[in-house]
């Protein structure tokens, strides 16, 4: 899969930022999308999220393996197509045998309390023939000791890749190259290592430079981006920015085929959706919460800062990891009450 070892970059605009537009790129958009990072240089692309009531033809989440058959159709032989699975969804899917007509890596997104169920399903994509990225989600929680655990774990399995995903952006440099240190340290050299930033705190390019600016290296290192940093709030490091970065590391990505995608494709829905830093998506970061519940609030009338700034602070840290919508709506009654 690794032809050499330059830091291969990872475009997830299809599935990361369909947070933002709830994946309603239809096929044509989708397939613009995919020529575009294709010619600017892109070979590895996240072309959707497994996820349930999926609308066929019209977004990037996908009800089962047969419906972005279509999508794939205009897949280029010397391109990787990857779709995320989440651990909630991870018994929704029939899984068929890896083929032209599916893709080939299966991303599969875990947190901390899930990663031993997590891995067991490791052997059985490999099986299928799929190469395996585990992205194991707020990567910042896990103790040193259960992170040794899970990663001595996952070099039993050896999937193509393992991920250290800053979640919910609460990472600066010095804790990213603290992490990869330690990460390096256990995990086997037959598998890659990436990085997922996100950018509450404006965080996102410094700390992806500083995960690449590491000297020589035994693994291939990858790093998920995604064109004008969409996704949802604050979203993630700009693909542009990162190719930018890596010309002058000697690669040879073209931004021009973005810019047209950009300006045709996403700014209209940029316009109407919105996303990158703000004050409430900061507020997370600082609460080192999800970021969707600063979306929860914010749609729910939470909108004051202050208020928003308190009602984060009253979610109970074991509630923190995914949006529990139950205790979001009994905070808010709760905030209300005290204004």
């Amino acid at each position: 899969m690794f032809d050499n070892m330059e830091p291969i970059l990872l475009d997830c605009t299809l599935r990361d930022g369909g947070y933002v537009n709830n994946w309603e790129f239809d096929t044509d958009t989708a397939k613009a999308v995919m020529e575009g990072l294709y010619k600017s240089g892109v070979r590895f692309i996240e072309i959707g999220i497994m996820g349930m009531d999926a609308k066929v033809g019209t977004q990037t989440k996908f009800n089962n393996f047969h419906e972005m058959e279509k999508l794939l159709e205009y897949r280029r032989k010397d391109c990787s197509y990857a779709v995320m699975i989440t651990t909630e969804n991870v018994d929704s899917f029939e899984l068929p045998y890896r083929s032209e007509k599916t893709p080939d890596i299966i991303r599969l997104a875990y947190f901390q309390k899930d990663w031993k169920e997590a891995l067991e399903n490791v052997k059985v994509y490999q099986e299928k023939g799929y190469s395996v990225f585990l992205q194991a989600m707020a990567t910042f929680m896990y103790p040193m000791a259960e992170l040794e655990e899970m990663l001595r774990a996952v070099n039993v399995l050896n999937p193509s890749a393992f991920y250290m995903v800053d979640s919910f952006s609460t990472m600066y440099p010095r804790d990213v190259r603290m992490m990869r240190n330690n990460v390096l340290q256990c995990l086997s050299q037959d598998i890659a290592f990436g990085f997922h930033a996100h950018n509450n705190i404006q965080m996102a390019y410094a700390n992806v430079m500083e995960f690449l600016d590491i000297g020589s290296c035994d693994h291939q290192l990858f790093v998920d981006s995604s064109i004008f940093g969409m996704g949802r709030g604050a979203g993630n490091v700009p693909t542009e920015l990162i190719m930018e970065y890596l010309n002058h590391q000697g690669c040879q990505f073209d931004t021009s085929p973005l810019l047209s995608i950009y300006q045709k494709y996403l700014e209209p829905i940029y316009c109407q959706y919105g996303w990158g830093y703000s004050l409430p998506y900061f507020l997370t970061a600082v609460h080192k919460i999800n970021s969707a519940y600063g979306w929860y609030y914010l749609n729910h009338g939470v909108n004051k800062l202050t208020m928003l700034d308190t009602a984060l602070g009253m979610i109970p840290e074991e509630m923190r990891y995914t949006l529990k919508k139950d205790v979001a709506e009994k905070v808010i009654e709760e905030v209300v009450g005290l204004e």
